[in-house]
């Protein structure tokens, strides 16, 4: 019986999916948040790691990390009900094994499991489809610098005139902490330490116009 820890902070799904692995022969832990799941991670090496991405205090990608740190041979799926594609490099290069959205049905949902449990990666296809390839490898000591995706643009054209995170996610309708996110994997692929020299970056690299 492959044994998995279940990272999540919304009790009912947390109750909800540990009920359908069970149904289906797995054995599963589960916690609510980063802290108790890195408990049980000292504890017991699990088959597989399900983490939320969005949770409290230490993000799924946080907890991605600090597992790895402590298990380094750990097989991680991200969980979540937001579009992945903004944080496909950040996870993909933290070493997660694959995603799966919440909103999947119950045999596609197990498929995906049983897939990463067979050490293959698991994507949804739409994000699969919207990949592009990296751009070509850069010499030692040199800087990669990636394009940046649309959803980022509009962040960064949002900063320049003014907007803070709040605003930002009320235009466009997502959370603060993925704004934050957004913020945080624009300035990874700039290599900035901040939002307004990503703004000035962007510019300079003619990736972001601003109107007159």
């Amino acid at each position: 019986m492959a044994r998995l820890l279940l990272v999540d902070d919304h009790r009912t799904f947390l109750s909800g999916t540990a009920m359908i692995l069970d149904k289906y022969g797995f054995h599963a832990q589960v916690a609510s948040d980063g802290d108790q799941a890195l408990k049980l991670v000292e504890e017991t090496a699990f088959d597989l790691y399900l983490f939320d991405l969005k949770l409290p205090g230490m993000n799924g990608f946080q907890l991605t990390q600090a597992t790895l740190e402590r298990r380094p041979e750990a097989r991680i799926v991200i969980l979540t009900g937001e579009d992945l594609a903004d944080h496909y490099d950040h996870l993909i290069e933290a070493g997660v094994c694959g995603m799966l959205e919440k909103s999947l049905g119950e045999e596609e949902f197990i498929a995906g499991i049983r897939l990463a449990l067979q050490d293959l990666v698991v994507l949804p296809l739409p994000l699969a489809r919207g990949l592009r390839t990296k751009s070509p490898l850069t010499l030692p000591g040199e800087t990669e610098e990636r394009p940046l995706t649309a959803k980022e643009i509009e962040v960064l054209r949002l900063i320049a005139t003014g907007g803070k995170n709040k605003d930002i996610a009320d235009r466009l309708f997502m959370s603060q902490r993925n704004v934050e996110y957004i913020i945080s994997n624009i300035m990874a692929k700039l290599n900035t330490q901040s939002r307004q020299e990503s703004v000035a970056k962007a510019i300079e690299k003619k990736w972001l116009r601003l109107e007159p």
